[in-house]
């Protein structure tokens, strides 16, 4: 609706309550009138009346002349209170238009709400400029205030066409500029369900889940990769993806054969080329660790069966921490006291924010001591076993997903692993997300 039909619709509302109001009052000063004239002529023919009873001499000339005086006292009276009930009418309705009136404009200009009608306006006026700056690539130039705008006026746009495809791939790529990853993967997520046969949106939910670091998200932005290369393997950008994703995940295999497709495409000092590099040689390393370790606790199990249990309860399997967890006083204040308490430790010496062990369970009464140890690993061939140093990490979690929400409460502790040994490790949750 424009702002002259608002206007043209609370002009004929206002004048519609005027009518209302005043109607009733202008009939009813119609109808004294016609009173007041009915009167008047009754009076003037029971004159004549009382004329012609004289002259046919039913009643005297002094009868005549009190009958007179009594119609002329009732007709005055008749008037006088005519007159002082018009006196009295129009005051009151007069005090009590100008009271509804001045009620209507006071409750109207409190619960109109027209600063946010002006503020959807204006975002949906600019939303072609502010459209035009985020598909050319210009989104850091969009100020705070451009970013709010422009995702009001999508959202605006969406509540009016839900089945708008480019509109929800537009608010995700917003949200994610943004780091509202959460929104962002639900935006691109409903634009992949309206156009499933769109390769860019299916590319841009992959770079989605990517940025936010969590496992499953990794693994699914994965999945998508490999859909997206079947259909076109020779896609360079596709490869170079999927050998990053499949490097926070720790798969060596697929890491070297994609890195493989685009390295000779990479200048050899650019960032991404080394950090590649660097993490296909961790990841042999502890390839070639583990399969030392298979061997050497292979041999060990053949010499003999006293020997054997002895490296069993010394072997990986029991490398890990013995995590005691408790809540600051702020914590027990504010922290959810329902979900999940999601307790995991993350390589403290690089980028890789993959877990190597995981514990989830409903909260407990705290404090609580959780155990976490080689068998908590996600991946057999990333545990706590291959690392030196670790981030241990107890969050309290709503969904149960370790990836950040708001309103989730964590505590961190660093420490190192000692191999085949249970270390014990305090955490106090102290910090709102």
């Amino acid at each position: 609706m424009s702002w002259s039909e608002f206007y043209l619709v609370v002009s004929g509302l206002i004048t519609f309550v005027v009518l209302v109001v005043w109607f009733p009052w202008l009939f009813r000063k119609n109808h004294a009138k016609r009173d007041s004239l009915s009167n008047t002529q009754i009076v003037k023919q029971r004159l004549s009346e009382l004329e012609r009873e004289v002259r046919e001499g039913l009643i005297s000339e002094h009868d005549k002349r009190q009958a007179v005086d009594e119609l002329k006292l009732a007709l005055v009276d008749e008037s006088a209170f005519v007159a002082q009930k018009k006196g009295n009418a129009v005051l009151p309705l007069i005090v009590g238009g100008v009271i509804a009136l001045g009620a209507g404009a006071v409750v109207y200009s409190q619960v109109n709400q027209m600063d946010r009608v002006a503020k959807i306006t204006d975002a949906v006026e600019a939303l072609p400029e502010l459209s035009r700056q985020l598909t050319s690539g210009n989104a850091n130039n969009l100020t705070q205030q451009d970013v709010a705008s422009l995702a009001l006026a999508i959202r605006q746009r969406l509540r009016s066409e839900p089945n708008d495809d480019t509109g929800w791939m537009y608010f995700g790529r917003l949200m994610l500029s943004v780091g509202q990853e959460v929104q962002a993967i639900e935006a691109i997520d409903k634009a992949v369900e309206l156009a499933p046969s769109n390769t860019a949106n299916r590319i841009t939910l992959a770079q989605a889940l990517m940025t936010t670091g969590d496992v499953n998200n990794l693994e699914r932005a994965q999945r998508l990769l490999q859909g997206l290369l079947a259909e076109n393997p020779q896609n360079d950008n596709l490869a170079l993806m999927m050998a990053v994703v499949s490097a926070q995940l720790g798969d060596l295999d697929n890491t070297k054969r994609f890195f493989a497709q685009v390295r000779n495409k990479l200048p050899a000092d650019s960032d991404m080329f080394k950090r590649l590099s660097a993490r296909i040689i961790e990841l042999e390393q502890r390839s070639i660790v583990a399969v030392q370790s298979e061997e050497l606790n292979g041999e060990l199990k053949n010499e003999s069966s006293t020997f054997e249990t002895s490296v069993e309860t010394s072997n990986d399997d029991t490398t890990g921490f013995s995590v005691t967890v408790d809540l600051s006083v702020q914590a027990k204040e504010s922290a959810p006291s329902t979900g999940f308490l999601i307790v995991f430790a993350q390589d403290l010496n690089s980028d890789n924010r993959m877990p190597a062990a995981v514990v989830k369970l409903p909260i407990p009464a705290f404090p609580a001591t959780i155990s976490l140890t080689t068998e908590n690993a996600m991946m057999p061939q990333y545990t706590l076993s291959s690392l030196t140093d670790v981030v241990i990490t107890a969050r309290l979690s709503l969904d149960g997903n370790v990836a950040v929400a708001q309103g989730e409460w964590q505590g961190s502790v660093e420490s190192p692993v000692k191999q085949s040994q249970l270390s014990s490790v305090n955490i106090t949750i102290n910090k709102e997300l």
